[in-house]
């Protein structure tokens, strides 16, 4: 992996910390507060702009997203996705809708990330979330997709 892919993950991780930690105190902690608890161990806290971006991209937009989960998961509800899923899914969206991160790249990393933080089937379910939002927005996924082949 290279040195730049291993940083962009570690910032994911440091996301998902904090959206996790905001999710777990039902929403009434503010995403700075809950970012600076998660970074208390992390040397070097303010340079991480990565994290930064990806988590506030998440909570700036975090009303637009939940319309989005509930659409692309609409045999779970919202409030029964185990918060680690439901941060995973709103960083997830959040760097395909308003960051503009490449679709595979965003479902590859966040597939990784679901099977070191995530119960089972996290991966599972986070891809076909994922994937079905970039489907559904008309976001290219694969170098298949890029070439012209959708594979039908």
């Amino acid at each position: 992996m290279s040195e730049k892919r291993k940083a962009r993950r570690d910032s994911r991780r440091l996301a998902i910390k904090a959206v996790f930690y905001y999710l777990e105190r039902e929403e009434k902690v503010s995403m700075k507060e809950c970012f600076s608890f998660v970074l208390q161990d992390v040397e070097e806290k303010s340079r991480d702009p990565f994290a930064r971006e990806i988590l506030e991209s998440g909570v700036d937009n975090l009303g637009k997203i939940k319309v989005l989960i509930k659409a692309f998961a609409p045999e779970y509800p919202y409030e029964k996705i185990a918060p680690i899923n439901r941060a995973m899914l709103i960083l997830g969206i959040g760097e395909m809708k308003f960051l503009g991160t490449p679709p595979v790249v965003v479902i590859n990393e966040y597939v990784e990330l679901a099977k070191e933080f995530g119960e089972d089937k996290s991966a599972s379910f986070l891809n076909g979330v994922l994937d079905n939002y970039r489907k559904s927005a008309g976001l290219e996924g694969s170098r298949k997709e890029k070439e012209g082949d959708d594979g039908n």
